[in-house]
């Protein structure tokens, strides 16, 4: 299981640094063109906005799978660390849910609805179930790494 969440790290940790990087040249390319050109591009302007949407999702998903939020963080100083087991635990089921009312069953709703109007990005052309199938493909890699967030505080709790 170590295995699988070391290589899934690696992979949205590539995708972040992937789409940033071509955010990066979107924005830079927008600002030469609005101020060197006179003539800013409509189609980079949704590119980006896509992309920052999908960069969202996709890093907060990161950072969870990393145990990079700050309620642990900060509770982490006070708690011994059988009591930061239970609360990392509860966190972690409560982060579960969350991806489970709101990213899997609303995000299928969002691309379901989408796709039900045939609903198109103005711009670019994009049917836009295709993009926003990005919440439910992270609502399910959030619910695996909650699930062995919890695997693992239930062994460290019985190992103590």
């Amino acid at each position: 299981m170590n295995t699988i969440t070391l290589i899934l790290n690696r992979i949205l940790a590539g995708i972040c640094c992937l789409i940033l990087a071509i955010m990066v040249c979107c924005v830079t390319w927008q600002v030469v063109a609005r101020f060197v050109f006179d003539s800013p591009s409509s189609v980079i302007d949704e590119f980006t906005q896509i992309l920052f949407m999908w960069m969202i999702l996709i890093g907060g998903v990161y950072t969870a799978g990393l145990k990079k939020h700050l309620a642990i963080d900060l509770l982490a100083q006070k708690l011994s660390p059988r009591n930061l087991l239970w609360m990392d635990s509860f966190i972690q089921i409560v982060i579960a849910v969350f991806a489970i009312l709101f990213m899997l069953y609303g995000g299928q709703i969002v691309v379901e609805k989408a796709a039900h109007v045939s609903q198109i990005s103005p711009v670019l052309k994009w049917p836009m179930d295709k993009v926003y199938w990005v919440m439910p493909a992270c609502g399910v890699i959030l619910i695996y790494y909650t699930l062995t967030h919890v695997v693992n505080n239930i062994k460290a709790w019985r190992s103590q």
